[in-house]
């Protein structure tokens, strides 16, 4: 009698433990815990507008380093002005309006437009959204 009870017991530890496994790597795939740093983040940015925008060689070189300072500066504004919204939303704004015009005299008229249609400049992440 102890001994089937002691297994039954057994047997509910490991399935537990089996499903609390299962949903944590549920979990990290969802929300890895390792993120891209924002060099290997603005790789991928620039990668993703060279295909959706249609830049050229040149273009890419000189939007890459752009993308870099972008994501850079936007971790450390998110950071720095964590507690305060409004201040946040208002120096994230103020990025946003330098990465445009800086785009502006790299991309074409047209792309320049794709750009605005395509995505959405992020507020408190650092996604992959453009201003």
């Amino acid at each position: 009698m102890l001994k089937s009870i002691t297994l039954t017991a057994a047997l509910i530890v490991a399935c537990a433990t089996a499903s609390v496994r299962a949903q944590m790597a549920d979990r990290l795939t969802e929300h890895p815990t390792v993120q891209q740093s924002p060099a290997e983040e603005a790789l991928a940015l620039t990668r993703e507008m060279t295909n959706r925008l249609h830049l050229n060689e040149g273009q890419f070189l000189k939007l890459l380093p752009l993308n870099r300072t972008r994501l850079t500066e936007l971790t450390s504004l998110n950071l720095t002005y964590r507690s305060d919204e409004a201040t946040r939303a208002a120096k994230v704004a103020e990025l946003e309006a330098q990465f445009e015009q800086e785009c502006s005299r790299i991309l074409t008229p047209s792309q320049l437009s794709q750009l605005h249609n395509n995505y959405q400049a992020p507020a408190t992440t650092t996604g992959n959204g453009l201003g």
